[in-house]
Order: structure tokens, then sequence, then C-alpha cells
């Protein structure tokens, strides 16, 4: 979790824009916005939040939050690929991005996506209507998720806020076992997880999310991040709680 403090040390007599995402994609921690964006506009400094992960899954209210600038991407809430929202403050101003017209309030000359605009704007009334059964829905998920592996391996670490998280994301550390390893055996199984962002898949570096918490290098390689969507099931989470705990046991003989 951003610390406010360390934003205060770190503004500079230079800073003109802050930016820090409203959810991290790793472990699901969901930031302090709205008190870092007070820090921010005491000091005259605009802020922007990277909310991709976060809108169509928490409440996102962009009054209450007091961010000057937001960003996030349909299909993150069953939009189509490639569309996504720039939200912009009133009294804000911004340069165009493309000069020549005065389509999307002149930021942003060229014929529109309409068809991508318009299912944008449905999928998210689709998913802001069920937020919060979704919500209570996801969490079920992810504690049978984690209850199933606790009562199998006592020493799984789960990573992040756990108070403050996502509904549906849930990132696991397993000592002494390769995430990697977990992963290839879980896609025999057909469950697909990941060992860290999608943007980092096929890197054999570990999670800088999980470094910048203190962990070694040996513990971010050892995690997984589990994420529940829409049409997942209880049946499905207590089906990859077992996977887990077989997969962890089956490297853990190996590797002994």
């Amino acid at each position: 979790m951003v610390s406010v403090a360390d934003v205060k040390t770190a503004i500079k007599p230079h800073t003109k824009l802050v930016t820090i995402m409203l959810a991290n994609n790793e472990i699901g921690t969901i930031q302090p916005i709205a008190q870092i964006a007070q820090l921010l506009h005491d000091a005259g400094i605009l802020f922007h939040t990277d909310a991709v992960q976060a809108v169509g899954h928490i409440p996102v209210n962009v009054k209450e939050l007091g961010i000057d600038f937001l960003t996030a991407s349909a299909h993150k809430f069953g939009g189509a690929k490639g569309t996504g929202i720039l939200y912009k403050r009133t009294g804000v101003e911004l340069s165009p991005l493309v000069f020549g017209g005065e389509q999307e309030r002149g930021l942003h000359a060229g014929t529109e996506n309409v068809a991508g605009i318009v299912s944008m704007g449905c999928a998210i009334e689709e998913y802001v209507n069920s937020l919060t059964a979704d919500s209570d829905r996801l969490r079920t998920l992810v504690k049978a998720t984690v209850d199933g592996i606790k009562a199998k391996i006592p020493s799984v670490r789960v990573n992040g806020d756990t108070a403050c998280q996502l509904p549906g994301t849930v990132n696991l550390g397993f000592d002494g076992v390769s995430g990697e390893a977990l992963m290839n055996l879980f896609d025999l199984k057909g469950i697909c997880v990941s060992t860290s962002s999608a943007c980092n898949s096929g890197k054999d570096e570990p999670s800088h999310v999980l470094i910048a918490l203190g962990q070694t290098e040996q513990q971010a390689k050892s995690a997984i991040r589990i994420s529940y969507g829409k049409d997942n099931t209880i049946s499905e989470a207590e089906t990859i709680a077992t996977v887990v705990c077989n997969a962890y046991y089956k490297i853990k003989v190996k590797l002994d």
C-alpha cells in the first residue's frame, strides 16, 4: 500500500503530476487515493489514478476520490478490447493528443469507434448494477480458495493487504516451491494462473511488487496470482484449492 507520508516525501519543487494505481494488479491492494488526492491538491499538484483494475469491480466515485484524471480499460469489465475511458475533471486543461477535429471534446481528432464506445457503456452499466452481489460472491470464492489451501499447506502466505483488497484477486506465496513450476502444473489441468501481472508474463524475474513488500527474491518467485471473474463458481474455487495443494506436494516430494 502506498503511504501518504511517502508521497509527501517524494514531492519535489518541480512536481506537476502524480499518478498512482487505484488498485494493484498483482496483489489487489486498494490504495488510499482520496487521502493522497487531498495532500496533492493542498500542494497544487495534479493527480491521475490508473483505475484499470478497479472500475467495474469496486465503487469508484471520481468526486469522492478527489482526482483530476482517471483511466480505465473496457476489457476489465466485459467491454471490447482496445476501448477505454479517460476522465478529466472539469476545469483542468489538456492539450489534444491528435489535432484537426473537435471529436472527443477536442482532445482526439478522427472518427470515433462508436461500436466500441456503446458496448463499453453497456458493459459498465451491467457490471455496476451487479457490483455488490458480484463482490460478495468473488470474496466467497477467494475465501474458499485460501481456506482450502491453508487447511493442507499451513505455511502458505497471502501477499497484500487482505483488509483492503479487490474482491476477486488473491496472491499466494509457497516458500520453497517455484511459482513457475506450480503454474505449469496448473496449466496441465486447464487452470490459468500467473506468477505476476499479465504485463510481465514470460519473464524469469521476481515480481517488483513483492520485492517492494520486502520479500526476498526466492519468496517473490514462489508466488502465484489467482483472479476470479463474473462466471467463476464455488465448485471451481474448491477444485483450484485441491489442484494447488496436490501440485505443491508433488513438487515438494521431487525437491526433497
